[in-house]
């Protein structure tokens, strides 16, 4: 942490967060899983925190949690100084247009009937009142040319392609003005130009001093955007590290370690493997 960030105060602050999910099973009984262990997370105006861990190591839980799409058990989370977790329905709507969560899936963020210049302009709509229908016009082309979709305004989620409608989610997050986005795997399961575009796209919003949130495995992505790597096991942090010293350090904790090489050796097995040892180490 630098000397200036030690004297700013958290866009967002996260502190002691606990989630525990239960199930029951017929034939298992009702068994428990710790998807947040006591996470407490800083993020700072302007800068990019990379999420990494495998699956189930607490990721997503964390950036749901910080959102309000998930209870929390225990925990605080504070965003420009005030607690999420004490708004009340309506304060919460109105803060929701200040962080704003990119999923993976985002077609159930897109309505089916509606363009997505339709979609873009009800945003804007709903968000921002004070624009007239010709600053809404104006201020949907310019979101469209941003995340490439100009010449597809017209139409509708059910003919975009996956990688389309993760940019046309992203232009309607974009019609909020958030403060802080959470962009959830967002170039999991795309090809490799539409990933480039992505990723093109992200550090456009990065250099435009966005704030957000990387959950991602992609260590290529968090290498090329991030500021700041936090790692997470089994629903834990284990290693907080600066980007620029995330793997060119032979100080890693084992699991980061782990996850360096086997993204350059594609090893997701021997992640897994691992990951067990060192959980069952930490216990």
């Amino acid at each position: 942490m630098t000397q200036q960030r030690e004297s700013e105060a958290p866009l967002l602050q996260a502190a002691g967060l606990v989630k525990t999910f239960r199930t029951k099973s017929l034939f298992r009984g009702s068994s428990e899983t710790r998807a947040l262990d006591d996470v407490s997370i800083d993020i700072y105006r302007g800068e990019v925190v990379a999420l990494i861990g495998e699956s189930g190591s607490g990721k997503t839980t964390f950036g749901k949690a910080i959102t309000r799409l998930t209870p929390l058990d225990e925990g605080t989370v504070t965003f420009q100084g005030r607690s999420l977790l004490d708004l009340s329905a309506d304060d919460l709507l109105v803060a929701r247009r200040s962080i704003q969560m990119l999923f993976q899936n985002q077609t159930a963020n897109l309505h089916p009937r509606m363009t997505v210049a339709e979609m873009l302009d009800e945003s804007l709509r709903l968000h921002r009142p004070e624009l007239s229908v010709q600053e809404r016009a104006a201020q949907s082309a310019d979101l469209l040319a941003r995340v490439g979709l100009s010449e597809r305004a017209e139409q509708r989620p059910g003919s975009l392609s996956g990688g389309e409608r993760r940019r046309a989610g992203l232009a309607w997050i974009l019609a909020t003005r958030p403060q802080l986005i959470v962009a959830d795997e967002p170039t999991s399961g795309l090809d490799a130009a539409i990933k480039l575009q992505i990723i093109d796209l992200l550090k456009e919003l990065k250099d435009a001093s966005m704030t957000y949130l990387l959950i991602s495995h992609d260590l290529g992505l968090v290498r090329r955007i991030a500021d700041r790597v936090v790692v997470m096991l089994k629903g834990r942090v284990v290693e907080e590290v600066d980007a620029a010293k995330f793997g060119r350090t032979d100080t890693h904790h084992p699991y980061t370690q782990l996850l360096l090489s086997a993204a350059d050796l594609g090893g997701a097995r021997a992640v897994e493997e691992t990951a067990r040892t060192v959980s069952g180490e930490m216990r």
